[in-house]
């Protein structure tokens, strides 16, 4: 046991372990630990967290997932991942192909896990933007402002 434990660790560092069983949907498994998403949902999560947030530090990374999270929860938005990060006009990546061109570094990878696993530092934002838009966005002008962490504004 101890050896086969020793065997996932070095082969999988991150302590990430792609299961496809033929009856249940991939999932990522963290030891003893099941998260319920596709590999289709955690390649989107990916690929948006690089494309929005590659400059930020984790919790800049981290925060930019939960805002998704918060929205796949929220009623007042689609709720699937892929629903919510691919909804016209809500991130900018997505319509500018950068979505399309990310390459999702192991640091991007982490960070999204950790957000996928339960940490949320982003006391219910649905909304963020460029500081370079904290007064001029949308969501500037119609939204509760909450916070700002590295290049990011964040509302509810």
């Amino acid at each position: 046991m101890i050896i086969i434990l020793f065997v996932l660790l070095f082969i999988f560092p991150s302590g990430a372990v792609y299961e496809t069983a033929e009856l249940c949907e991939p999932a990522v498994v963290y030891a003893t630990e099941v998260l319920p998403f596709t590999l289709e949902e955690l390649d989107i999560l990916y690929r948006i967290a690089w494309a929005e947030a590659r400059g930020e530090d984790d919790k800049g990374i981290t925060l930019v997932i939960n805002v998704i999270l918060n929205r796949v929860d929220d009623p007042a938005f689609p709720d699937t991942i892929r629903d919510v990060v691919f909804q016209p006009r809500q991130f900018t990546p997505v319509a500018n192909g950068s979505f399309d061109r990310a390459t999702p570094c192991d640091r991007i990878k982490e960070a999204v896990h950790k957000a996928l696993r339960g940490y949320n530092d982003s006391r219910g934002t649905l909304f963020f933007n460029a500081v370079s838009l904290r007064h001029t966005s949308w969501a500037a002008r119609n939204r509760e402002y909450l916070f700002t962490h590295g290049g990011h504004s964040f509302y509810r």
